[in-house]
């Protein structure tokens, strides 16, 4: 049986990871016939459909993925809701003819729908206004209420119903300011955050978009996942902002492409399964391609890359931008071949990080001095520590500010909320973390292994929509701790088609199979709960890792009052 079904249709305003054409993108499932027949006959439609509202010169594009397609038009960037009823149209010809039913709508009244969304949809002025800024050099930005030019404190806005006529711009008043895009798996917010502490100590004021806040210097402007295009474009149009630094998520890339056309800089902190099976992203290959996709706005500028991820190696090495590589060890193999070309690199040399220029080494900042690796024992903030360091160079950061940022940067929860923070409870030490997917959890668990303890404590609670795989693997992942006592705590505002109870039993299971008893193993109805059963129990001495994926608010009051 045929089963040709679309799943999410959308506007790419960006460089994606299909091409850099701002359009419209469709992602379905096709079941039952061939996916080449299927891209095949779409296009036919969609060029013809093109050619009868006048687009004859706008493209089209597929990628085949495991169990769908995604197919996608190019269109001016003026008329893309337009784009996507004709994206939507064409995918509904070609699935109708190819199942042999009858479409939704006729042909002719397709076009006319079509031609009159068209109309009433386009504006010319501001096509003739970004196609100016990227002639001048010029940051132009556009959503559907207005439109800037500039960046920083050189921004101006208009409404999109009132913009400036092009003879009456002066160019030479509106300048770009330096712009870092930052992405990955892990890491992202951490190192969004040591870099703006890194600008902020070199006497600048730094505009910062994450997938927790907007924060403009110490200011935090709003809260909420900001980590798209229209989070960038706040911070980068707010006057206050003179280096802008942009957590780039999975979800943005593939929901409307890169924010911005044009950054000095890209740091990829590393690529591991998380989210995979949503817009067509099935594997982990298919998921450092697209973190990968910000390379595309690199012009002149660097790519700063993990060079102990395999996947970025494989996928990142043969790419045409300059590159920085850094590493836990100088006798990397990427390390060691990207300097003999002389190219820049950062790694770790008997507790040391240093940055290697392409000329010169400079020796950085010990190891012990940065609060957040624990003495060396989190590796993976050594890690993220280097990425900022090949960032902040790249941008042209004084060292003895990177330094500085970097020895006064703490786990805490006003430098970095919800990735390891630490705190002092009864004479005990516990660390909160907001880890949700295998990698992060082994980061932590491997780094609290290492840390002497009387007695150790694991708070562990997964979101609903994991797969029990992945619920299994993580629980497993986490029991590199070595806890005495496990709290598996559900999550009621995660359940996500879950049944309560049925996470944590999971949880209990993987415990069991790495050889916890069950005296061992409590459960708690939240994470509050879960908190509250340890920190009744917690001694000196003793140490507490808490997963918490919500109620954090909460449980920093409880840690606190001890």
């Amino acid at each position: 049986m045929i089963n040709i079904q679309l799943d999410d249709s959308r506007r790419l305003t960006g460089k994606s990871l299909l091409w850099d054409h701002p359009g419209a993108i469709i992602d379905g499932f096709v079941q039952g016939i061939d996916k080449a027949t299927v891209v095949a006959r779409w296009q036919d439609f969609a060029h013809q459909l093109l050619r009868a509202v006048a687009w004859p010169d706008e493209q089209t594009c597929a990628r085949i993925f495991e169990n769908g397609i995604s197919v996608a038009i190019s269109a001016p960037v003026d008329t893309l809701y337009s784009a996507c009823e004709l994206n939507e149209a064409a995918w509904e010809f070609a699935r109708a003819d190819l199942t042999s039913q009858t479409a939704e709508e006729t042909w002719p009244g397709c076009i006319e729908r079509l031609r009159s969304a068209i109309a009433a949809e386009a504006h010319p002025e501001l096509l003739d206004l970004l196609a100016l800024a990227k002639q001048q050099g010029v940051v132009g930005l556009a959503d559907d209420d207005a439109f800037s030019l500039g960046a920083g404190p050189s921004a101006q806005v208009w409404p999109i119903a009132a913009l400036p006529a092009p003879a009456d711009i002066h160019w030479a008043d509106y300048q770009n300011i330096p712009v870092a895009m930052v992405t990955g798996t892990n890491g992202k917010s951490t190192s969004v955050r040591i870099l703006s502490a890194m600008v902020e100590a070199s006497g600048r004021r730094c505009g910062v978009t994450s997938t927790d806040f907007i924060r403009i210097g110490s200011d935090i402007i709003d809260r909420g996942d900001f980590s798209g295009p229209g989070g960038a474009r706040i911070v980068l149009r707010h006057p206050k902002t003179e280096v802008a630094i942009l957590e780039v998520a999975r979800g943005g890339i593939l929901r409307r492409g890169l924010p911005i056309d044009r950054v000095d800089v890209c740091l990829v902190t590393n690529v591991a399964e998380d989210h995979l099976g949503q817009y067509g992203i099935n594997t982990v290959e298919a998921l450092a391609q697209t973190k990968l996709v910000v390379s595309k706005a690199l012009s002149g500028g660097t790519l700063v890359l993990n060079a102990d991820d395999p996947l970025l190696v494989t996928f990142a090495e043969p790419l045409s931008v300059r590159q920085c590589w850094f590493a836990l060890s100088e006798h990397n193999e990427v390390i060691a071949r990207h300097r003999a070309a002389q190219g820049p690199v950062c790694f770790m040399r008997a507790g040391m990080l240093v940055y290697f220029d392409g000329q010169a080494e400079h020796d950085m900042v010990a190891v012990d001095a940065i609060p957040m690796t624990l003495q060396g024992a989190a590796v993976h903030n050594i890690s993220n520590a280097l990425g900022a360091i090949g960032v902040a160079q790249c941008l042209g950061l004084d060292r003895a500010d990177i330094a500085s940022a970097l020895e006064q940067f703490a786990s805490n929860v006003n430098d970095n909320p919800g990735r390891g923070n630490q705190f002092e409870v009864k004479g005990a030490r516990v660390i909160l973390d907001f880890a949700h997917n295998l990698h992060g959890i082994e980061a932590m668990a491997n780094t609290l292994a290492k840390l002497p303890a009387q007695r150790k404590y694991l708070m562990l609670s997964m979101a609903g929509d994991r797969s029990d795989r992945e619920i299994l693997a993580a629980t497993s992942a986490a029991m590199v701790m070595q806890p005495d006592l496990l709290i598996a705590a559900d999550l009621p505002v995660y359940y996500r088609g879950r049944k309560p109870g049925e996470v944590t039993d999971l949880i209990a299971q993987a415990a069991r199979a790495s050889g916890m008893a069950d005296s061992a193993i409590e459960y708690a109805a939240d994470p509050v709960a879960g908190t509250k059963r340890i920190v009744s129990q917690l001694q000196a001495s003793e140490l507490a890792l808490l997963f918490a994926l919500s109620d954090r608010d909460d449980i920093v009051e409880l840690l606190n009052l001890g």
